[in-house]
């Protein structure tokens, strides 16, 4: 005969049962983390601008497909890098050039490197010249 005191493995197995029942404490918490307050958007400042500056902000939102909010906290942030219409000019020749290197890289596979050498070198001059202007 085996003597099972109250207090013994079936109670216990029958308390861990009962601490259980409540679904919503079994499933983990969904949704995103919440923010530090080092993260939080919690300041708001209100700034009147010329038309001219305005207009900027607005150019810059549009080229980047942004707001125009985004772009003021990326100013802020230094994170909003200008090109200027000559370094725009230059990096569309780079571009062409590189591009024209592809196809010459090609035609050097397919017809030979004999042939395409001299044309590659002097794109290379070419595009090294226009890299150093830009990096000026």
């Amino acid at each position: 005969m085996f003597f099972v005191p109250q207090n013994g493995l079936l109670s216990l197995l029958t308390s861990q049962k009962m601490e259980n029942t409540d679904p919503k404490a079994a499933k983990p918490k969904g949704g995103r983390p919440k923010k530090t307050e080092e993260d939080k958007r919690s300041k708001a400042i209100q700034v009147r601008l010329r038309p001219a500056s305005y207009q900027y902000i607005q150019t810059l939102a549009e080229a980047r497909n942004t707001s125009m909010a985004n772009v003021i906290r990326d100013l802020c942030n230094g994170d909003v890098t200008v090109i200027t219409p000559e370094q725009e000019a230059l990096l569309r020749q780079i571009a062409t050039m590189a591009n024209n290197l592809n196809q010459l890289a090609r035609k050097a596979h397919s017809e030979g490197f004999a042939l395409a050498e001299k044309m590659v070198w002097r794109r290379c001059q070419e595009l090294d010249e226009l890299l150093y202007l830009y990096s000026k």
